[in-house]
C-alpha cells in the first residue's frame, strides 16, 4: 500500500489528516477579525501580512460543539480549490507518512460526514480520518465566501 505525507491535527479527541501538499503554513493562534456580516461558515478573518484570509469554521463542518479560540490552538492555512483558506485545529501533532485504507462500517463518523473523507489510517492504535480539503471546502463555497468578504469592510 502506497504511503503519502499528511499533517495530523486534532479536533477534540479525534485525529484528522490532511495532505501536506494542501498546507501552506501552520501558525500559533492569533487574534482574528470578527465580522458580524460574514457568511455563517466564516469564523473570522486572519490578517497575514496585510492579506486577509477567511478562517472557515471547520467545527461546524464536522458538526462538533463550538469552542472559542484558545492560545494553544493552531491555525492551518491551506489551499482549497485554488483559494487560500484557514481553519483552527486544537493541535497539530506531526507530519507523517500514512497508508490510506478505504472507509469501512467500523469507523464511527457523524452521519453525513463520510463525503469529506477519502480514507482512514491507524496511528498508535488510534484512528486517523484522512480528508480531502477540496471536498470539505468545495470551490463554489470558498468562491462564494471570498466574494462575500470582498464586499465587507474589515474593521481597522
Amino acid at each position: 500500500m502506497k504511503k503519502k505525507s499528511y499533517i495530523i491535527f486534532t479536533l477534540d479527541d479525534q485525529r484528522y489528516a490532511l495532505s501536506v501538499k494542501s498546507v501552506k503554513n501552520i501558525i500559533r493562534s492569533v487574534a482574528l477579525t470578527y465580522l458580524t456580516e460574514a457568511p455563517d461558515l466564516v469564523f473570522g478573518l486572519l490578517n497575514l501580512g496585510g492579506t486577509f484570509i477567511p478562517v472557515i469554521n471547520i467545527r461546524e463542518q464536522f458538526a462538533l460543539p463550538q469552542k472559542s479560540i484558545r492560545v494553544s490552538d493552531r491555525i492551518i492555512i491551506a489551499e482549497a480549490s485554488s483559494y487560500t483558506v484557514a481553519f483552527i485545529a486544537d493541535s497539530v501533532e506531526d507530519v507523517m507518512e500514512l497508508a490510506q485504507e478505504p472507509l469501512d462500517q467500523s469507523v464511527d463518523i457523524f452521519p453525513g460526514m463520510e463525503k469529506y473523507f477519502i480514507g482512514i489510517s491507524r496511528q498508535n492504535n488510534a484512528t486517523v480520518l484522512i480528508y480531502d480539503i477540496n471536498t470539505l471546502f468545495p470551490e463554489q463555497m470558498v468562491k462564494h465566501i471570498t466574494e462575500e468578504l470582498n464586499y465587507i469592510e474589515a474593521p481597522t
